[in-house]
Protein backbone atom coordinates (compact mmCIF):
# COMPACT_ATOMS: atom_id res chain seq x y z
CA UNK A 1 0.00 0.00 0.00
CA UNK A 2 1.55 3.66 -1.17
CA UNK A 3 2.48 6.29 1.72
CA UNK A 4 -0.32 8.64 2.81
CA UNK A 5 0.05 11.40 4.53
CA UNK A 6 -2.40 13.55 6.45
CA UNK A 7 -3.26 17.44 7.09
CA UNK A 8 -5.95 18.87 8.89
CA UNK A 9 -9.61 19.45 6.76
CA UNK A 10 -10.29 19.91 3.39
CA UNK A 11 -12.94 17.72 4.72
CA UNK A 12 -16.16 20.03 4.28
CA UNK A 13 -15.07 21.02 1.42
CA UNK A 14 -15.59 17.98 -0.15
CA UNK A 15 -19.43 17.43 1.69
CA UNK A 16 -19.92 20.76 0.09
CA UNK A 17 -19.09 19.35 -3.41
CA UNK A 18 -21.27 16.86 -2.83
CA UNK A 19 -23.90 18.88 -1.41
CA UNK A 20 -23.63 21.37 -4.86
CA UNK A 21 -24.32 18.19 -6.96
CA UNK A 22 -27.50 17.71 -5.33
CA UNK A 23 -28.42 21.15 -6.59
CA UNK A 24 -27.37 21.27 -10.46
CA UNK A 25 -30.00 17.57 -11.36
CA UNK A 26 -30.00 16.78 -14.47
CA UNK A 27 -27.21 18.84 -15.26
CA UNK A 28 -24.84 16.40 -13.75
CA UNK A 29 -25.26 13.42 -16.00
CA UNK A 30 -23.90 15.35 -19.14
CA UNK A 31 -20.48 15.41 -17.28
CA UNK A 32 -21.01 12.49 -15.57
CA UNK A 33 -19.09 9.93 -17.68
CA UNK A 34 -16.91 12.76 -18.06
CA UNK A 35 -15.92 12.80 -14.30
CA UNK A 36 -16.26 8.76 -13.41
CA UNK A 37 -12.45 8.37 -14.45
CA UNK A 38 -11.44 10.88 -11.61
CA UNK A 39 -12.24 9.19 -8.70
CA UNK A 40 -9.70 6.66 -7.39
CA UNK A 41 -11.34 3.85 -5.87
CA UNK A 42 -9.80 2.31 -2.77
CA UNK A 43 -10.94 -1.08 -1.12
CA UNK A 44 -9.99 -0.95 2.85
CA UNK A 45 -12.68 -3.95 3.49
CA UNK A 46 -9.91 -6.43 4.61
CA UNK A 47 -8.94 -3.47 7.02
CA UNK A 48 -12.07 -3.20 8.61
CA UNK A 49 -13.65 -6.59 8.10
CA UNK A 50 -16.73 -5.13 6.62
CA UNK A 51 -17.57 -5.45 2.41
CA UNK A 52 -17.65 -1.58 1.35
CA UNK A 53 -17.83 -2.04 -2.06
CA UNK A 54 -21.12 -3.63 -1.65
CA UNK A 55 -22.25 -0.92 0.40
CA UNK A 56 -25.64 -0.54 1.05
CA UNK A 57 -27.86 1.81 -1.59
CA UNK A 58 -28.79 5.05 -0.27
CA UNK A 59 -32.65 4.40 -0.17
CA UNK A 60 -34.02 1.23 1.26
CA UNK A 61 -36.66 -1.31 0.13
CA UNK A 62 -39.32 0.92 1.09
CA UNK A 63 -38.22 4.00 -0.72
CA UNK A 64 -37.22 6.01 2.27
CA UNK A 65 -33.28 7.51 3.12
CA UNK A 66 -30.99 5.41 5.57
CA UNK A 67 -28.74 7.50 7.73
CA UNK A 68 -25.36 8.31 5.78
CA UNK A 69 -21.49 8.40 8.08
CA UNK A 70 -18.67 9.07 6.01
CA UNK A 71 -15.06 9.75 7.19
CA UNK A 72 -13.42 12.68 5.36
CA UNK A 73 -9.64 12.99 4.97
CA UNK A 74 -6.99 15.08 3.78
CA UNK A 75 -3.79 14.25 2.64
CA UNK A 76 -0.43 15.66 2.68
CA UNK A 77 0.77 13.56 0.26
CA UNK A 78 4.60 15.03 -0.91
CA UNK A 79 4.10 13.51 -4.32
CA UNK A 80 3.21 15.14 -7.30
CA UNK A 81 3.96 18.91 -8.65
CA UNK A 82 1.17 20.63 -7.10
CA UNK A 83 2.45 19.11 -3.50
CA UNK A 84 5.63 20.18 -3.30
CA UNK A 85 6.83 22.51 -1.17
CA UNK A 86 5.13 20.46 1.83
CA UNK A 87 8.03 18.57 2.56
CA UNK A 88 10.13 15.59 0.68
CA UNK A 89 8.09 13.30 -1.18
CA UNK A 90 10.58 10.52 0.78
CA UNK A 91 10.33 12.57 3.77
CA UNK A 92 10.64 9.67 6.87
CA UNK A 93 8.55 10.53 10.13
CA UNK A 94 5.99 12.82 8.98
CA UNK A 95 3.17 10.21 7.94
CA UNK A 96 0.36 11.46 9.96
CA UNK A 97 -2.97 11.83 10.18
CA UNK A 98 -3.40 16.05 11.06
CA UNK A 99 -7.32 16.06 11.34
CA UNK A 100 -9.43 13.72 10.20
CA UNK A 101 -13.35 14.68 10.00
CA UNK A 102 -16.56 12.54 10.81
CA UNK A 103 -19.81 13.70 8.58
CA UNK A 104 -23.05 12.01 9.52
CA UNK A 105 -26.03 13.16 7.66
CA UNK A 106 -29.66 11.92 8.64
CA UNK A 107 -32.33 9.46 6.96
CA UNK A 108 -34.87 12.21 6.81
CA UNK A 109 -31.65 14.83 5.39
CA UNK A 110 -32.95 17.01 8.05
CA UNK A 111 -29.69 18.15 9.56
CA UNK A 112 -26.14 16.86 9.55
CA UNK A 113 -23.23 17.04 11.88
CA UNK A 114 -19.27 17.26 11.22
CA UNK A 115 -17.42 16.23 13.94
CA UNK A 116 -12.94 17.37 13.80
CA UNK A 117 -11.16 14.68 15.67
CA UNK A 118 -7.73 15.95 17.27
CA UNK A 119 -5.14 14.51 15.75
CA UNK A 120 -2.97 14.67 19.10
CA UNK A 121 -5.50 12.24 20.74
CA UNK A 122 -3.82 9.42 22.80
CA UNK A 123 -5.55 6.45 21.61
CA UNK A 124 -4.84 2.89 21.88
CA UNK A 125 -3.61 1.86 18.05
CA UNK A 126 -6.26 -0.47 16.18
CA UNK A 127 -4.51 -3.83 15.14
CA UNK A 128 -4.60 -3.57 11.18
CA UNK A 129 -3.12 -5.27 8.60
CA UNK A 130 -0.04 -3.73 6.16
CA UNK A 131 2.11 -6.64 3.52
CA UNK A 132 0.38 -9.19 5.44
CA UNK A 133 1.56 -8.78 9.29
CA UNK A 134 0.00 -7.41 11.71
CA UNK A 135 0.19 -3.92 13.18
CA UNK A 136 -0.45 -1.37 15.73
CA UNK A 137 -2.25 -2.57 19.07
CA UNK A 138 -0.23 -0.56 21.52
CA UNK A 139 -1.21 3.34 22.90
CA UNK A 140 0.03 6.23 20.46
CA UNK A 141 -1.43 9.18 19.01
CA UNK A 142 -4.58 8.90 16.61
CA UNK A 143 -2.54 10.25 13.34
CA UNK A 144 -0.43 7.89 13.77
CA UNK A 145 -3.53 4.89 12.74
CA UNK A 146 -2.73 6.10 8.44
CA UNK A 147 0.82 5.80 9.05
CA UNK A 148 0.36 1.99 9.94
CA UNK A 149 -1.03 0.90 7.25
CA UNK A 150 -3.38 3.59 5.55
CA UNK A 151 -6.71 5.36 5.43
CA UNK A 152 -8.74 2.13 6.49
CA UNK A 153 -6.66 1.86 9.57
CA UNK A 154 -7.41 5.09 10.31
CA UNK A 155 -11.25 4.37 9.63
CA UNK A 156 -10.79 1.59 12.41
CA UNK A 157 -9.10 3.72 14.75
CA UNK A 158 -12.46 5.67 14.35
CA UNK A 159 -14.73 3.03 14.72
CA UNK A 160 -13.15 2.07 17.67
CA UNK A 161 -13.14 5.34 19.57
CA UNK A 162 -16.77 6.05 18.59
CA UNK A 163 -18.38 2.63 18.59
CA UNK A 164 -20.07 3.36 15.28
CA UNK A 165 -19.69 1.19 12.41
CA UNK A 166 -18.47 3.31 9.38
CA UNK A 167 -17.90 2.37 6.17
CA UNK A 168 -17.86 5.20 4.06
CA UNK A 169 -14.08 8.02 3.21
CA UNK A 170 -13.43 10.41 0.80
CA UNK A 171 -9.87 11.94 0.98
CA UNK A 172 -8.07 14.61 -0.77
CA UNK A 173 -4.64 15.96 -1.00
CA UNK A 174 -2.82 19.44 -0.85
CA UNK A 175 -2.74 20.36 -4.86
CA UNK A 176 -7.09 18.91 -5.12
CA UNK A 177 -7.72 21.53 -2.08
CA UNK A 178 -6.14 24.22 -4.10
CA UNK A 179 -8.22 23.42 -7.15
CA UNK A 180 -11.17 23.30 -5.66
CA UNK A 181 -10.87 26.67 -3.64
CA UNK A 182 -9.80 28.42 -6.83
CA UNK A 183 -12.54 26.97 -8.55
CA UNK A 184 -14.93 28.41 -6.42
CA UNK A 185 -13.36 32.18 -6.98
CA UNK A 186 -11.75 31.71 -3.57
CA UNK A 187 -13.31 31.73 0.09
CA UNK A 188 -14.13 34.47 2.83
CA UNK A 189 -12.14 34.46 5.90
CA UNK A 190 -11.34 36.53 8.77
CA UNK A 191 -8.71 36.78 11.33
CA UNK A 192 -9.40 38.51 14.63
CA UNK A 193 -5.24 40.05 14.88
CA UNK A 194 -2.95 40.51 12.22
CA UNK A 195 -1.18 37.09 10.98
CA UNK A 196 2.67 37.34 9.92
CA UNK A 197 3.40 33.47 9.78
CA UNK A 198 6.93 32.52 8.87
CA UNK A 199 6.55 29.05 8.97
CA UNK A 200 3.46 29.00 6.46
CA UNK A 201 4.04 32.23 4.96
CA UNK A 202 0.96 33.49 5.83
CA UNK A 203 0.77 37.91 6.32
CA UNK A 204 -2.52 39.18 6.49
CA UNK A 205 -4.21 41.84 8.19
CA UNK A 206 -6.69 42.09 11.11
CA UNK A 207 -10.56 41.33 9.53
CA UNK A 208 -11.52 39.83 6.06
CA UNK A 209 -10.23 38.28 3.18
CA UNK A 210 -11.28 36.05 0.08
CA UNK A 211 -8.10 33.42 -0.12
CA UNK A 212 -7.24 31.64 -2.85
CA UNK A 213 -4.70 28.42 -3.81
CA UNK A 214 -1.50 28.92 -1.25
CA UNK A 215 -3.02 31.56 0.74
CA UNK A 216 -5.81 28.82 1.34
CA UNK A 217 -3.69 26.53 2.18
CA UNK A 218 -1.62 28.06 4.87
CA UNK A 219 -4.46 29.58 6.67
CA UNK A 220 -6.04 26.23 7.54
CA UNK A 221 -2.35 24.39 7.62
CA UNK A 222 -0.69 27.25 10.48
CA UNK A 223 -0.29 26.48 13.44
CA UNK A 224 2.60 28.24 15.75
CA UNK A 225 1.83 31.59 15.55
CA UNK A 226 -1.91 31.41 15.19
CA UNK A 227 -4.51 31.50 18.17
CA UNK A 228 -2.55 29.68 21.22
CA UNK A 229 -0.49 27.62 18.46
CA UNK A 230 -2.16 24.24 19.27
CA UNK A 231 -3.50 21.68 17.33
CA UNK A 232 -7.21 22.58 18.67
CA UNK A 233 -7.19 26.09 17.58
CA UNK A 234 -6.06 25.32 14.51
CA UNK A 235 -9.38 23.61 14.05
CA UNK A 236 -11.44 25.98 15.05
CA UNK A 237 -9.74 28.18 12.47
CA UNK A 238 -10.80 25.22 9.62
CA UNK A 239 -13.92 25.17 11.02
CA UNK A 240 -14.39 28.82 9.92
CA UNK A 241 -13.30 28.14 6.56
CA UNK A 242 -15.67 25.07 5.74
CA UNK A 243 -18.31 26.90 7.08
CA UNK A 244 -17.59 29.81 4.24
CA UNK A 245 -16.92 27.34 1.77
CA UNK A 246 -19.72 25.78 2.66
CA UNK A 247 -21.68 29.12 1.74
CA UNK A 248 -20.00 29.89 -1.07
CA UNK A 249 -20.25 26.45 -2.50
CA UNK A 250 -24.32 26.77 -2.04
CA UNK A 251 -24.31 30.32 -3.27
CA UNK A 252 -26.54 31.59 -6.19
CA UNK A 253 -23.67 32.86 -7.67
CA UNK A 254 -21.89 29.33 -8.06
CA UNK A 255 -25.37 27.01 -8.67
CA UNK A 256 -26.40 29.10 -11.48
CA UNK A 257 -22.99 29.31 -13.03
CA UNK A 258 -22.69 26.30 -15.43
CA UNK A 259 -18.81 27.05 -16.28
CA UNK A 260 -18.19 27.28 -12.69
CA UNK A 261 -19.99 24.49 -12.09
CA UNK A 262 -18.39 22.20 -13.89
CA UNK A 263 -14.96 23.55 -12.60
CA UNK A 264 -15.94 23.06 -9.38
CA UNK A 265 -17.13 19.57 -10.35
CA UNK A 266 -14.02 18.62 -12.23
CA UNK A 267 -11.31 19.95 -8.80
CA UNK A 268 -13.47 17.91 -6.90
CA UNK A 269 -13.74 14.34 -8.00
CA UNK A 270 -10.24 14.76 -9.21
CA UNK A 271 -8.98 15.30 -5.98
CA UNK A 272 -10.53 11.81 -4.35
CA UNK A 273 -10.03 8.60 -3.14
CA UNK A 274 -12.79 7.04 -1.82
CA UNK A 275 -14.33 4.00 -0.83
CA UNK A 276 -15.82 1.90 -3.74
CA UNK A 277 -19.69 2.77 -2.95
CA UNK A 278 -18.49 6.40 -3.14
CA UNK A 279 -15.81 6.28 -5.99
CA UNK A 280 -19.20 5.57 -8.08
CA UNK A 281 -20.26 8.80 -9.27
CA UNK A 282 -24.30 7.55 -9.52
CA UNK A 283 -23.97 6.50 -6.12
CA UNK A 284 -22.34 10.12 -5.36
CA UNK A 285 -25.43 11.77 -7.32
CA UNK A 286 -27.79 10.09 -5.58
CA UNK A 287 -26.93 10.74 -2.65
CA UNK A 288 -26.58 14.59 -3.37
CA UNK A 289 -29.80 14.36 -5.02
CA UNK A 290 -31.36 13.15 -1.53
CA UNK A 291 -29.75 15.60 0.11
CA UNK A 292 -30.87 18.91 -1.60
CA UNK A 293 -32.33 20.54 1.04
CA UNK A 294 -30.15 21.04 3.31
CA UNK A 295 -29.11 24.08 4.06
CA UNK A 296 -26.02 25.74 5.81
CA UNK A 297 -28.07 26.12 9.11
CA UNK A 298 -28.67 22.68 9.20
CA UNK A 299 -25.02 21.80 9.30
CA UNK A 300 -23.51 21.44 12.60
CA UNK A 301 -19.52 21.58 13.45
CA UNK A 302 -18.32 20.67 16.24
CA UNK A 303 -15.10 19.20 17.86
CA UNK A 304 -15.03 15.07 19.58
CA UNK A 305 -14.78 16.31 23.38
CA UNK A 306 -11.18 16.10 24.67
CA UNK A 307 -9.21 17.15 28.05
CA UNK A 308 -5.43 17.58 28.15
CA UNK A 309 -3.37 14.10 29.12
CA UNK A 310 -0.94 16.15 31.07
CA UNK A 311 2.21 15.66 29.00
CA UNK A 312 1.58 19.33 26.79
CA UNK A 313 1.01 18.03 24.04
CA UNK A 314 -1.42 15.38 23.91
CA UNK A 315 -4.96 15.25 24.31
CA UNK A 316 -7.38 12.34 25.67
CA UNK A 317 -10.91 11.74 24.52
CA UNK A 318 -13.53 12.63 26.75
CA UNK A 319 -15.87 9.73 26.88
CA UNK A 320 -18.30 11.03 29.01
CA UNK A 321 -19.11 13.66 27.42
CA UNK A 322 -18.66 11.89 24.07
CA UNK A 323 -20.95 9.24 24.46
CA UNK A 324 -23.65 11.55 24.19
CA UNK A 325 -22.24 12.67 20.63
CA UNK A 326 -21.70 9.33 19.50
CA UNK A 327 -25.23 8.42 20.80
CA UNK A 328 -26.76 11.12 18.71
CA UNK A 329 -25.05 9.48 15.44
CA UNK A 330 -26.06 6.51 16.33
CA UNK A 331 -29.86 6.80 17.07
CA UNK A 332 -29.90 9.49 14.24
CA UNK A 333 -30.82 12.69 16.50
CA UNK A 334 -29.40 16.05 15.90
CA UNK A 335 -26.97 17.49 17.55
CA UNK A 336 -27.27 19.47 19.52
CA UNK A 337 -30.47 17.85 20.99
CA UNK A 338 -33.25 20.39 20.06
CA UNK A 339 -35.34 19.47 23.21
CA UNK A 340 -38.83 20.79 22.81
CA UNK A 341 -38.40 23.49 21.72
CA UNK A 342 -37.04 22.77 18.61
CA UNK A 343 -34.56 26.02 19.11
CA UNK A 344 -31.88 26.30 16.96
CA UNK A 345 -27.62 26.47 17.95
CA UNK A 346 -27.70 29.73 19.84
CA UNK A 347 -24.38 31.01 21.88
CA UNK A 348 -24.89 34.95 23.00
CA UNK A 349 -27.29 35.47 25.59
CA UNK A 350 -29.20 38.14 25.22
CA UNK A 351 -27.94 40.08 28.35
CA UNK A 352 -24.57 40.96 25.60
CA UNK A 353 -27.27 41.84 22.60
CA UNK A 354 -28.08 45.93 22.10
CA UNK A 355 -31.21 46.59 20.36
CA UNK A 356 -33.86 49.42 19.31
CA UNK A 357 -37.36 48.72 19.01
CA UNK A 358 -38.97 50.68 16.12
CA UNK A 359 -43.03 50.36 16.01
CA UNK A 360 -43.88 49.40 12.44
CA UNK A 361 -47.88 48.49 12.80
CA UNK A 362 -50.48 51.08 13.83
CA UNK A 363 -50.86 49.94 16.97
CA UNK A 364 -50.05 52.55 19.39
CA UNK A 365 -47.63 51.81 22.17
CA UNK A 366 -46.60 48.74 20.97
CA UNK A 367 -42.73 49.47 20.95
CA UNK A 368 -42.92 50.50 24.87
CA UNK A 369 -44.25 46.52 25.73
CA UNK A 370 -42.02 45.05 23.37
CA UNK A 371 -39.49 46.54 24.54
CA UNK A 372 -40.23 45.89 28.30
CA UNK A 373 -41.02 42.22 27.08
CA UNK A 374 -37.08 42.01 26.05
CA UNK A 375 -35.98 43.91 29.04
CA UNK A 376 -37.33 41.28 30.99
CA UNK A 377 -35.24 38.37 29.14
CA UNK A 378 -32.28 40.06 29.62
CA UNK A 379 -31.90 42.05 26.50
CA UNK A 380 -30.29 45.63 26.66
CA UNK A 381 -32.83 48.19 24.70
CA UNK A 382 -31.47 51.00 23.38
CA UNK A 383 -33.83 53.50 21.59
CA UNK A 384 -37.61 52.97 21.17
CA UNK A 385 -39.90 54.56 18.29
CA UNK A 386 -41.50 54.42 15.44
CA UNK A 387 -40.66 53.56 11.43
CA UNK A 388 -42.05 55.76 9.03
CA UNK A 389 -43.34 53.22 6.50
CA UNK A 390 -45.61 50.65 7.78
CA UNK A 391 -44.49 46.97 8.36
CA UNK A 392 -46.23 43.65 7.30
CA UNK A 393 -43.43 41.43 8.53
CA UNK A 394 -41.14 41.96 11.85
CA UNK A 395 -37.83 42.18 10.91
CA UNK A 396 -34.14 42.19 12.31
CA UNK A 397 -31.76 44.29 10.81
CA UNK A 398 -28.12 43.71 11.50
CA UNK A 399 -24.64 43.85 10.73
CA UNK A 400 -23.16 40.64 9.53
CA UNK A 401 -20.25 40.53 12.12
CA UNK A 402 -22.46 40.13 14.64
CA UNK A 403 -24.75 37.32 13.17
CA UNK A 404 -24.23 34.84 15.89
CA UNK A 405 -26.18 38.05 18.51
CA UNK A 406 -28.65 38.20 15.55
CA UNK A 407 -29.58 34.58 15.36
CA UNK A 408 -30.70 35.09 19.55
CA UNK A 409 -33.05 37.93 19.01
CA UNK A 410 -34.41 36.48 15.65
CA UNK A 411 -35.25 33.49 17.08
CA UNK A 412 -36.74 35.28 20.57
CA UNK A 413 -39.21 37.38 18.17
CA UNK A 414 -39.82 34.96 15.03
CA UNK A 415 -38.36 37.93 12.99
CA UNK A 416 -37.24 37.95 9.17
CA UNK A 417 -33.58 38.46 8.87
CA UNK A 418 -32.09 41.58 7.20
CA UNK A 419 -28.28 41.39 7.33
CA UNK A 420 -26.87 45.25 6.65
CA UNK A 421 -23.29 45.63 6.60
CA UNK A 422 -22.28 48.77 8.71
CA UNK A 423 -25.07 48.44 10.69
CA UNK A 424 -22.83 48.21 13.61
CA UNK A 425 -23.00 46.54 16.89
CA UNK A 426 -26.79 47.29 18.06
CA UNK A 427 -29.29 46.15 15.72
CA UNK A 428 -32.82 47.06 15.05
CA UNK A 429 -35.82 45.01 15.83
CA UNK A 430 -38.64 46.81 13.06
CA UNK A 431 -42.14 45.29 14.80
CA UNK A 432 -44.18 43.86 12.18
CA UNK A 433 -48.34 43.10 11.80
CA UNK A 434 -47.22 39.49 12.60
CA UNK A 435 -45.31 40.04 15.99
CA UNK A 436 -46.88 37.76 18.59
CA UNK A 437 -44.00 37.84 21.86
CA UNK A 438 -41.08 37.90 22.72
CA UNK A 439 -40.09 33.93 23.47
CA UNK A 440 -37.14 33.02 26.11
CA UNK A 441 -33.83 31.31 24.63
CA UNK A 442 -31.67 28.78 25.95
CA UNK A 443 -28.16 28.64 25.23
CA UNK A 444 -27.14 25.29 24.54
CA UNK A 445 -25.71 23.50 27.28
CA UNK A 446 -22.76 21.82 25.02
CA UNK A 447 -21.69 25.19 24.13
CA UNK A 448 -20.51 25.63 27.41
CA UNK A 449 -17.96 22.64 26.93
CA UNK A 450 -15.37 25.07 25.43
CA UNK A 451 -13.55 21.97 23.60
CA UNK A 452 -16.79 21.50 21.30
CA UNK A 453 -16.49 24.29 19.77
CA UNK A 454 -19.92 24.25 18.40
CA UNK A 455 -21.09 26.48 15.26
CA UNK A 456 -23.76 25.84 12.39
CA UNK A 457 -22.67 26.37 9.01
CA UNK A 458 -24.56 29.55 8.02
CA UNK A 459 -22.42 31.38 10.83
CA UNK A 460 -19.24 34.04 10.10
CA UNK A 461 -17.18 34.06 12.65
CA UNK A 462 -13.05 35.15 13.25
CA UNK A 463 -10.65 32.36 13.89
CA UNK A 464 -7.70 33.71 15.97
Amino acid sequence: MGSWRWTRILAAILAGAVLLLAAIGGFVSLTMNQMQGNITALDVSEQIGSPTASAPAVVDEAGSYEPFTVLLMGSDTRQGKENRGYGKANEIGGERSDTTILLHVSADRSHAVAVSIPRDTLITLPTCKRDGKQVGGYQGRFNEAIELAGPGCTLKAVQEMTGLPIEHFMVVDFGGFKRIVDSIGGVEICVAEDVNDSQSGLRLTKGTHVVKGEEALAFVRARKTLGDGSDTSRIRRQQAFLSSTIRQVLSSDTLLNPVKLVNVLNAATESLTADPFLADLQNLQDLALSMRQLKPKDITFTTMPWYPSGDGATVLQNKKRAKALWQAIADDTAWPPKGESDQPVLRVEPNTIRVDVLNGTSTKGLAKKVAKQLRKEGYRVMEVGNTKTPAAQTTVIYDPDWDNSAKTLIYATTAEAKSEPGHGQRMTLVIGDDFTAVQPVKISDQLKDKTANLNTADESFCAA
